[in-house]
């Protein structure tokens, strides 16, 4: 170890571009095979960042209509998901591929202010909120603007530049992600095919959603989509909020099974929804479990192979296996015959 490393410092001293370049910053670590776009959302008066990851198969499959699964916050969710469908179909679980598009926070806005503002369908937040843009206010309950957004000015761009099957969207959405899902599958549910919906706020503005979702069954006789609701099995917490008119409550799972149960009593013949529960896992915690689940529910694909038993040479199951290469273990000393 000594002698390697004495030689690799007489290299650099030998060489000062090698000692130059050693001590000098990198680039930062950008992720291949993808591409970043600036959306302007022209009723809203902003533009996005839109991030898009292409499956290996898009170069060589050029007759080819993929899925697109969108997913929110994507600063932090877009590399996930792309890294675990990426491993997961080289693992042999036989996850679909698709083309992932990350939903980034507007221009000149920090992720809270942004994903407060429009993931929330009502401007009613929590009343001791702060805003960490100094001297603007917070706001909320712009959700409705920006779906109206994504179906009019994002799916057309993405749609006009990549092979994407529109029947075949995909939602991902977490915390007022997952509220911002529920409220479009409860606005205009055939925008998206399937509904990832990980531990979706429905407390928000005293259980609006569950409201709301008593008026839409009142207006229609079918939902058309499929949806997943995932949550963490610690996520039902004291609510720390004073705000008046009491009784709001983070009862966050019983409010997502609520949820669930109302809607699979409705007898939509269009809709698929289930719900999993994830013990010991809370708010923060149990996305990694969640999105991994929801993709292999929304890009099943052709599963993972079941397990064939090694054969010895008479073709009968044994109890461990070895690769054919490996040399046969000797023979035990006074093994008799």
């Amino acid at each position: 170890m000594i002698r390697a490393a004495l030689l690799c410092t007489a290299l650099l001293l030998a060489h000062p571009t090698l000692a130059q370049a050693a001590d000098a910053p990198v680039p930062g670590y950008v992720i291949p095979d993808t591409q970043v776009y600036r959306i302007e959302a022209k009723a809203l008066g902003r533009a996005y960042p839109l991030y898009v990851s292409l499956p290996p198969s898009y170069a060589s499959s050029p007759d080819r209509r993929y899925s697109v699964l969108f997913t929110t916050d994507a600063p932090q969710s877009f590399p996930l998901i792309r890294g675990l469908q990426q491993r997961l179909r080289a693992g042999e679980r036989g996850l679909e591929d698709a083309i992932i598009v990350g939903l980034g926070y507007a221009e000149g806005d920090s992720g809270t202010y942004s994903r407060r503002r429009d993931y929330t369908p009502s401007p009613n937040g929590d009343i001791d909120a702060a805003s960490d843009k100094p001297g603007i206010p917070v706001r909320y309950g712009e959700a409705e603007g920006y779906r109206l957004h994504l179906r009019d000015e994002v799916f057309p761009f993405l749609e006009s530049r990549y092979r994407i099957d529109p029947k075949r969207r995909i939602y991902a959405g977490h915390s007022y992600g997952g509220l911002f899902g529920t409220h479009v599958l409860l606005t205009e549910p055939e925008m998206f095919a399937k509904y990832i919906l990980m531990s979706p706020s429905l407390w928000y503005d005293r259980r609006l959603m569950i409201a709301r979702e008593r008026g839409f069954a009142m207006r229609h006789k079918d939902l058309q989509a499929q949806a997943y609701f995932l949550i963490g099995g610690e996520e039902t917490v004291p609510d720390p909020d004073t705000e008046p008119f009491g009784n709001s409550r983070m009862a966050m799972v019983q409010d997502m099974d609520e949820m669930v149960r109302m809607l699979s009593s409705r007898g939509y013949p269009g809709l698929r929804v289930q719900q999993k529960v994830f013990p010991g896992e809370d708010h923060g915690s149990v996305y990694p479990d969640a999105i991994r689940e929801g993709m292999a529910w929304a890009l099943p694909g052709s599963g993972k192979a079941a397990h064939k038993p090694c054969l010895d040479a008479a073709g009968q199951p044994v109890k461990h296996c070895r690769m054919p290469w490996a040399p046969k273990a000797p023979p035990k000393a006074g093994g008799g015959d």
